[in-house]
This record gives structure tokens, C-alpha cells and sequence, in this order.
């Protein structure tokens, strides 16, 4: 059963990145998105169920991927969403 602990563990080495945040409040946990440049938060989504938490923040981990893969340069490729398709069913994995 996922648990808000299991998914937290799992994207540990994402939320440790600094661009997201992760806060328990009194209806659930809500996950913050933080703007460096602007220095303010962009985005907010409450998460109330492990499931829910988990699926939000694996958008996020396979935007922030493609992002990393090409730097907001050129196009995604194949190769590079073969490598984001990779990556984001290890995190699945980790998550069932």
C-alpha cells in the first residue's frame, strides 16, 4: 500500500533539487513549486491521498526531465524520451 512516507522517500532525490517543497498542513500535503528568478512560489497543489501526491509529483519529475535533457534549447528527441520513459518507470517501480 503507497503510503505519504514511501513517496516522499522516492522522490527524495527530486524534491532534493530545491524547485519543489513538500508541506503537511491541517488538509493534506501540499506540494510547492518555488520560482528562483522571480523568487516566489508558482504553483500549489494539495495532495490528499499518497496516490495523488504520487502522480503530481511524477508529472512534475518527467517535465523537470525533459527539461534537463535538452535545456529548453532544441526539441525533445526519441532518444531523449526514451531515456525519460526510463527513468520515470524505475521511479514507478519504486513506488509499487
Amino acid at each position: 500500500m503507497l503510503t505519504f512516507e514511501k513517496v516522499l522517500d522516492v522522490f527524495q532525490p527530486f524534491l532534493s533539487e530545491g524547485i519543489y517543497e513538500i508541506v503537511s498542513t491541517s488538509h493534506g500535503y501540499t506540494i510547492l513549486e518555488w520560482d528562483s528568478c522571480c523568487q516566489e512560489w508558482i504553483s500549489v497543489k494539495l495532495c490528499v491521498t499518497p496516490d495523488n501526491m504520487a502522480e503530481t509529483l511524477l508529472e512534475h519529475l518527467t517535465n523537470y526531465l525533459e527539461y534537463k535533457a535538452t535545456l529548453g534549447r532544441r526539441e525533445l528527441t526519441e532518444d531523449d524520451l526514451a531515456q525519460v520513459a526510463v527513468q520515470r518507470e524505475t521511479v514507478q517501480d519504486k513506488l509499487r
